[in-house]
């Protein structure tokens, strides 16, 4: 078991970088104009943090959020107001895919630059192309998922359902239609937010358990404005990260959720430390 789950993850970073498009967009600052918005909706950045890419030098390299100088634990990085948070304006379902909050966020990605939350909308639409979860890959490509899942003689490998997400959840349960751009806000929504609530600049913060996992929060589903503070100290030029499955506000993930997982919802496979569950 422990050689077939390295030869899958092997094979699965390998399809991962066949099924991504490398082209870059044109480049324009995204984390300068969402620090700019966020300053405009009376929300802030800690002036020792930066949202920019992880290496400055590659413009393919994806974005992240850094510190510039020394955090000392309990420091607030962030102040993110309810005004910019994107939601489905209607109570949550706990689902795995808010309806609602995919449709109100295909509406804006339409608006593009006339929309509301323009800087965010041209964050998406620029840096996060469709085709990132195994549910949106090729035919060819998540027949080649599944079949390495279910190669032994065994149970088949984690995750389930690792290709059904769009087919199950957007176009039957939320009768969703195959418009392009509606699709693509199910894809995001699916990978980037928390339950009902897309959270923009906090949906920046990159995923990584350990050590690394260095922010929390103060809960995003109040009805304050969200505070995200520094768990531990961190040093400049350190990667401020969230855990996508043992924070605060991750629920049930903390016992049954894991990097299988986190590739079927997010799209990637997570550094090190990993957690597979069978």
């Amino acid at each position: 078991m422990k050689f077939k789950s390295t030869l899958f993850f092997a094979s699965l970073a390998i399809l991962l970088f066949a099924s991504r498009d490398a082209t870059a967009a044109d480049e324009k600052d995204h984390g300068d104009s969402l620090t700019r918005w966020l300053f405009e909706k009376k929300g802030r950045l800690n002036p020792k943090t930066i949202l920019r890419r992880a290496d400055p030098n590659d413009s393919t390299s994806p974005f992240g959020f850094f510190a510039r100088g020394p955090l000392r634990k309990g420091e607030i990085l962030a102040e993110i107001p309810r005004e910019i948070i994107l939601s489905s304006e209607k109570p949550r379902t706990f689902r795995p895919l808010e309806c609602d909050t995919a449709r109100n966020l295909a509406k804006e990605m339409k608006l593009g630059n006339s929309s509301e939350y323009a800087p965010y909308v041209e964050y998406l639409l620029d840096m996060q192309p469709p085709g990132q979860i195994p549910s949106a890959w090729s035919e060819a490509g998540k027949a080649l998922l599944e079949k390495m899942l279910r190669a032994g003689k065994d149970a088949a490998l984690p995750p389930f359902h690792p290709t059904d997400l769009i087919d199950g959840l957007w176009h039957d349960r939320c009768r969703g239609s195959r418009d392009p751009v509606e699709v693509h806000a199910a894809q995001l929504v699916i990978q980037r937010s928390w339950d009902d609530l897309m959270i923009p600049i906090y949906d920046m913060f990159n995923h990584r358990n350990g050590h690394w996992f260095n922010s929390v929060d103060t809960g995003v589903h109040s009805n304050r404005t969200i505070l995200i503070r520094a768990s531990r100290d961190i040093r400049p030029g350190q990667q401020i990260y969230n855990s996508y499955n043992q924070c605060r506000d991750c629920g049930g993930r903390l016992t049954d959720y894991g990097t299988p997982e986190i590739l079927r919802d997010y799209g990637f496979v997570e550094t090190f430390p990993q957690r597979w569950i069978f």
